[in-house]
């Protein structure tokens, strides 16, 4: 499935298109799949629709699953289904200092919004985010904004020496892997 989300992302000929991933509904064996799309969906927003669907969907189903543009829905007896998140009240806990925390992939859609999550939610005031491409601006000037101190670095986690070097000038407490995805 990898590979086919890959293939898909990269042929230039779709760039205008979206792939419809269809799964059974409950199927702890495509939990995988399901978990894979969502997170090409994250760094590729528009591209991917997953389906939970008994059955493959007729041309029909597929011009309404289409047409919702939801990036996720379950399809049963002719109805959607759309998930839903929804904020629920927490406690007024004091704020754990995580430290600096390394996001890897940090500058990709994935890693950036696990950035924003982590200071939003988890009130994290030091981070480095280290992506291939090393810049950010819009990124680095949104968390900036939201209170935090943000070092964004060209640095490929794959890269021993690099990755080396990185943590040798900004040490870190915690790290966040999301390169790669």
């Amino acid at each position: 499935v990898l590979r086919l989300l890959r293939r898909w992302q990269r042929d230039e000929r779709l760039a205008g298109t979206r792939l419809v991933v269809v799964t059974p509904p409950a199927s702890p064996a495509h939990a995988a799949v399901r978990g894979l799309v969502r997170s090409a969906q994250a760094e590729n927003p528009g591209r991917y629709v997953l389906v939970e669907h008994e059955h493959l969907p007729t041309e029909a189903d597929l011009r309404r699953i289409l047409a919702t543009g939801e990036p996720e829905l379950s399809l049963a007896e002719g109805r959607f289904a759309v998930p839903r998140l929804t904020a629920q009240p927490t406690g007024q806990e004091p704020a754990a200092d995580w430290g600096t925390v390394l996001v890897t992939g940090g500058t990709g859609g994935l890693g950036a919004l696990l950035a924003r999550h982590l200071v939003r939610a988890h009130g994290v005031r030091r981070l480095v985010l280290a992506g291939r491409r090393g810049t950010a601006p819009e990124l680095h000037a949104e968390l900036t904004a939201l209170g935090a101190e943000v070092t964004v670095a060209a640095c490929d986690a794959g890269d021993r020496e690099a990755l080396r070097r990185l943590l040798a000038e900004h040490p870190v407490d915690s790290v966040v892997h999301a390169a790669g995805t």
